[in-house]
């Protein structure tokens, strides 16, 4: 008999296994291309297992995301509510960079825009970097968390759609400054 932490480990890795598999196909083959059995056959398993890790597609779209915000969990520094805020952009910005033809093809696609309509939550360690400190004592961390969440996205799904024709970090930092200034004289 296989013990629980064996077993969870098996589990866990043929989750990442299939994760990685999907990820992969939907930046070469297109998202919509790419089928159960595509999948399970990149990452060696059954197309069944690959049923029981992820029920829907959409799954491997959340389970990316979710990927993302812990990275954004330890990316974020000691510092300040500014500094925090600037390095989980930073940070974000590095990842879509390095995972461009994922990110272009789940944009383009509309994967993407289906699951922030839904209703994606803003990541835990934005608003966890709001409440540092520094910002006004009227300033709602949770709402400045949200703003500069929505802030990301549309800066994002511009950069995707101009081909990454510009540094995406340059883009969201500077929306950061206008945003912590304000825009009015």
């Amino acid at each position: 008999m296989t013990s629980p932490n064996r077993h969870d480990q098996r589990r866990t890795a043929t989750r990442e296994r299939l994760l990685s598999a999907a990820l992969e196909l939907f930046a070469t083959q297109g998202y919509a291309a790419t089928t159960y059995d595509h999948i399970a056959e990149r990452a060696d398993v059954g197309r069944q297992t690959a049923f029981n890790h992820f029920r829907r597609k959409e799954d491997f779209v959340t389970a990316w995301v979710r990927q993302r915000h812990e990275a954004l969990e330890s990316a974020t520094g000691d510092g300040s509510a500014m500094e925090a805020l600037t390095d989980a952009l930073r940070t974000l910005a590095h990842l879509n960079e390095r995972e461009y033809a994922l990110a272009k093809e789940l944009h383009d696609s509309g994967v993407l825009h289906a699951a922030f309509a839904l209703g994606a939550a803003t990541p835990a360690a934005f608003t966890t970097a709001a409440r540092r400190g520094g910002l006004r004592p009227e300033a709602d961390p949770e709402a400045v968390a949200d703003l500069l969440f929505d802030t990301y996205i549309t800066t994002l799904g511009r950069w995707l759609a101009a081909d990454a024709g510009y540094p995406l970090a340059d883009a969201l930092l500077t929306r950061l400054d206008l945003l912590a200034s304000g825009f009015s004289a």
